[in-house]
Order: structure tokens, then sequence, then C-alpha cells
């Protein structure tokens, strides 16, 4: 299927590994133009940028800095001459047991998880707003946001249950403006972020999910490149779950 994605612009956070790769990937097959942010895989990014075939331009940014996410913004705008859709998919998933939560952790977690795609959000629809244009925002939640979390990730579970309430709360406010908003909620995949828990405990991890293996990055991605696309023009404040079966709702 043709998902008329040819010369969008498209910034996606986290884009370095993980679904975030698998889903550049994709988009620049199906001729979007990428800013790919990374954090700390700089090799990767670059590498990533080389394999495709099309415009992928990497670019250093630490979403725990609130300065760096708008320098993000601005250094997308200027590589690709414009925004049209952003993916807010990269996040912290700190291991904490509740009683050891320091400031740190939660400032953090909440920073990259939730406050660092709002602010995107924000800067995309007024450059939308500001140019007349439609946009797409898709936010990358988790099954956690709705099941919570009992293995001592308390802060990313809060961020990313405030990530699908503020996802209905753009949609309904922007709806009239032409851009829509939509949330993907991701159960147990292989990616770097949780490499180490799968190694020690996937059994444990496979044993939660109903069709009964983790899901690869690629997987995901297909389904986040289908909504930010214009075959799904007419969704928005969804949250859809790819996630296995974990999440029933």
């Amino acid at each position: 299927m043709d998902l008329n994605l040819t010369g969008q612009r498209v910034l996606v956070t986290g884009g370095a590994s993980g679904m975030g790769a698998a889903l550049v990937r994709i988009l620049a097959e199906e001729g979007a133009r990428v800013a790919l942010n990374y954090r700390s895989r700089a090799d990767e990014a670059q590498a990533l940028a080389d394999s495709v075939d099309g415009d992928v331009y990497p670019i250093h940014a630490d979403l725990a800095d609130r300065s760096q996410t708008m320098r993000l913004f601005e250094e997308s705008v200027d590589a690709l001459g414009g925004l049209d859709i952003l993916v807010n998919n990269a996040g912290l998933w700190l291991t904490t047991e509740v009683g050891q939560i320091s400031e740190d952790v939660w400032d953090r977690s909440i920073e990259v998880n939730l406050a660092a795609p709002m602010f995107l959000s924000q800067e995309l629809i007024k450059h939308c707003t500001g140019e007349g244009r439609q946009g797409r925002i898709l936010n990358i939640t988790s099954q956690a946001a709705f099941r919570g979390s009992s293995t001592g990730h308390v802060p990313y579970a809060t961020a990313k249950g405030g990530m699908v309430t503020m996802t209905r709360s753009l949609a309904r406010e922007m709806g009239p403006n032409g851009i829509t908003v939509n949330c993907l909620a991701i159960g147990t995949m292989e990616s770097p972020m949780i490499a180490d828990a799968l190694e020690k405990k996937r059994e444990f991890y496979e044993a939660r999910i109903p069709i009964g293996y983790v899901a690869t990055a690629e997987q995901i991605a297909s389904v986040a490149a289908f909504m930010v696309s214009d075959r799904n023009a007419y969704m928005t404040g969804a949250t859809v779950d790819v996630s296995g079966g974990q999440l029933l709702h």
C-alpha cells in the first residue's frame, strides 16, 4: 500500500535504535524526508542515515534538557525546510523502587517521556497553523499507561499515562485546524531500552503476552507508519494497542 508519504517532512525522536530506527527506515523507503533525533547513539544514527535510500538527517539532542528539545525542533525545520509530522518516540525507562525515587529520577522521567513530547507538539502545532497547513502527531505510549507498573517504573508509567490524556486533549483542540494527534500503545518489544530485562527474565515477560512472543521493532513501526500517513487522515485522539494482547481496552 502506498502511504502517500512522499515529500512529507518528519521528526522522529529516539530514532537511532529500536522502533524509532525501524520507523525511520520505513518512512524513508516511503519517500518521506526524516530528521532523526538521537541522544547517545551517534554512530548508529549516522549508519542508519547512510544505509537508507532517502533523505535522513541525524540531529543530536538530549530531551531531558528543555533548551536542547527546542533546538532540536528548530534544527529539524532548518534541515527539512519545514515539518509536517512529529513522532514522539524517545523514552526513558529508569528502574527505581518507589522508596528510592529521587527528584532527579522523577524530573528526568517526566521531562523526557511527557514534557518534551508536549513542547515539541506545541512547536509543530504553531508551525503548521502559522502556515495554514495540516499536520500529524503520533505519541508512542505504553501498556503501562493503562495497567500501571509493578516492576520499579512508576515515573515511566505515570508519564506515559499523562501522554494519553495529553493526546486526547490536543486532538480535541486541534481537530478544527486539521492537525491529528494519536497514540500508539506498545507492549513488550525487542529494544535496547529493555534488552537487559529481557535477557534476565524473557520467560516472565513472554508469559504475560497472549500472542506468546516479544514483538520486533519492525512489527510496531509498520503500524506507526500507517498512523502518520494520509491513509489515516480521519483518526484523531485515539490510542491503538499493538501489544500482542497484553493491553485490551
